[in-house]
């Protein structure tokens, strides 16, 4: 298994501008792509469909998530003077204080090299970001903190009301990550933020390895206490830390006997089959440009997979009971499925909150396809 380049995400090579020297070099190595991220360009563009009464309310946020992850914000000076402080304690004052920001889930884990991108894929216009730059980074901790999406809002996908509530909780991702790690930096220990507009390292698999939740059948992380209705940051420092033991939460065997997002998807981007080796490990494989081609012609991300999922319901006592039923009997999905088709009836996205325009027909189009 060798690191991952970030170049070759699909959302990474939708940035490269026919005509520069990035985008020749990039499709001369890899000419495979080509045709299909073409395609994808001529599409109007993830945020620039909708209403332009509530255009701005992304925009906003955008430009926020943006500033957010400047090289200088999320990583900096680290304090001459260390503090002595035992891992355990470290430990404590770290969670709680994530917490206290607002994170709904903290854990602590190793920071695995191969989980480290070897390459710079998206620089979002930041002068001291090198498209291609070889990235090092040999911190020895991860945090993963987890922010919960509004089951509500991702619901109403994909129309714009959806996405702004997924860049409302990147931004407190964002803010609780970089915080945390200027903790640490104060502690005299050094410690990098990896945020929607600057990762460094791939956070699901880290969370993963850290006990959070596991992998599911729509390529995202599923937890106990969020099902996927999350957004995660990570920062990864070399304060000593007690490690979260990795645990099952029964996923897999969740996962094998229910596909409904991959019923649900607009874009038939999710497999119905089996798992198979990906990059050493083994996992459903997902239609990467077939989803972002949703999104640009809708100018959401959709959310439908996550919304579907029935791990993803409104955070009651019930539902906290049911998640708490599937993560031990390991054949909960077949029977889980077939209940929230009886109870919920097939998916069908929500209303938009009322302070949002009627959608676009574009909008329609895709909500009859979900």
């Amino acid at each position: 298994m060798e690191r991952y380049d970030e170049r070759q995400n699909v959302q990474s090579r939708a940035t490269l501008e026919p005509g520069t020297p990035e985008y020749e070099d990039f499709y001369r190595v890899h000419p495979g792509w080509k045709t299909k991220d073409d395609a994808i360009r001529a599409l109007p563009g993830l945020g620039r469909v909708g209403n332009r009464l509530d255009l701005p309310f992304l925009g906003v946020l955008h430009d926020f998530v943006a500033a957010l992850g400047r090289e200088d914000k999320v990583d900096g000076p680290v304090a001459p003077e260390r503090q002595e402080i035992s891992a355990e304690r470290a430990t404590e004052k770290v969670k709680g204080y994530a917490a206290h920001l607002g994170a709904d889930l903290v854990r602590v884990g190793p920071l695995n090299p191969l989980y480290v991108y070897s390459n710079v894929g998206k620089t979002w216009h930041d002068p001291a970001r090198s498209y291609g730059g070889r990235i090092e980074l040999p911190h020895q901790n991860a945090i993963s903190l987890a922010v919960g999406i509004s089951p509500r809002m991702l619901r109403t996908g994909p129309v714009l009301s959806e996405v702004v509530e997924i860049m409302r909780v990147y931004v407190k991702t964002a803010t609780i990550a970089l915080t945390v790690a200027g903790y640490i930096r104060e502690l005299g220990y050094p410690a990098r933020a990896h945020v929607m507009s600057n990762y460094q390292v791939l956070c699901i698999p880290i969370a993963i390895e850290a006990g959070m939740g596991g992998l599911g059948r729509h390529g995202l992380m599923i937890t106990k206490e969020l099902g996927s209705a999350l957004k995660l940051a990570t920062v990864t420092t070399d304060l000593p830390l007690v490690h979260d033991a990795p645990r099952d939460v029964g996923v897999k065997e969740f996962c094998e006997d229910c596909s409904l997002c991959a019923e649900t998807c607009p874009a038939g981007a999710i497999s119905r089959g089996g798992r198979r080796m990906v990059r050493g490990v083994e996992r459903w494989v997902i239609n990467p440009e077939a989803c972002f081609s949703v999104w640009n012609e809708t100018g959401t991300d959709c959310g439908a997979c996550v919304a579907s999922c029935p791990w993803t319901k409104p955070r009651t006592r019930f539902h906290r009971l049911m998640a708490e039923v599937a993560s031990r009997r390991r054949k909960a999905g077949w029977w889980m499925s077939r209940a929230d088709k009886l109870f919920y009836g097939r998916f069908k996205p929500g209303p938009p909150p009322s302070w949002f325009e009627e959608p676009d027909p574009v909008w329609r189009q895709y909500r009859r396809l979900v």
